[in-house]
């Protein structure tokens, strides 16, 4: 009868789960420590790619790096090379008559190493083409008039343009 019971299905079964539970108990849950990143904190960035504003629009997001680990207390709340996402606010493409085109990003936000938003601000940047206004209606008066549609630069931010932002309120951020 022992010998029965022993050899069952079900005590087969609840051995197997009694020894995977004892084995999950194991690995128990981490102790993460809770690290304050004050409001204020600088955070230098670069553009992650070249941006034009003949080849973007007003709502657009834009993608840029963190230049090296933010840390407090020796421990790493941001790491290197996370991505910061900015939002173009204003656009404009060169036009006509010589006009210069522009273009303006605000860098809203990036995430903590446990994956908290961190809301940034005072990063916003404005990037203007050449105005080629005068030049273009003097050679369209003196000239010939097909020179009033010469256009203006656009606004060009290079890829790797470093900017700073600052940590817009306080933040606590789980580290290991």
């Amino acid at each position: 009868m022992i010998t029965k019971i022993y050899n069952s299905h079900a005590v087969r079964a609840l051995s197997l789960l009694l020894a995977l539970s004892i084995t999950l108990m194991s690995f128990g849950p981490k102790n993460y420590e809770k690290i304050l990143l004050r409001s204020g904190t600088l955070i230098a960035l670069e553009s992650a790619q070249e941006i034009n504003s003949a080849n973007v629009i007003a709502g657009q997001s834009i993608d840029f790096f963190v230049r090296s680990d933010i840390r407090v207390d020796d421990k790493v709340l941001v790491r290197k090379g996370t991505i910061a996402k900015g939002m173009v606010q204003r656009v404009e493409k060169a036009k006509g008559i010589g006009k210069e085109g522009f273009v303006e990003i605000e860098i809203r936000s990036l995430p903590a190493v446990d994956g908290t938003e961190i809301l940034l601000t005072g990063a916003k940047v404005y990037e203007e083409g050449e105005d080629k206004q005068t030049l273009s209606i003097v050679l369209g008066v003196l000239v010939c008039l097909l020179f009033l549609t010469m256009k203006g630069k656009n606004g060009v931010i290079p890829q790797g343009y470093s900017i700073d932002a600052r940590v817009g309120n306080d933040v606590l951020v789980a580290v290991d």
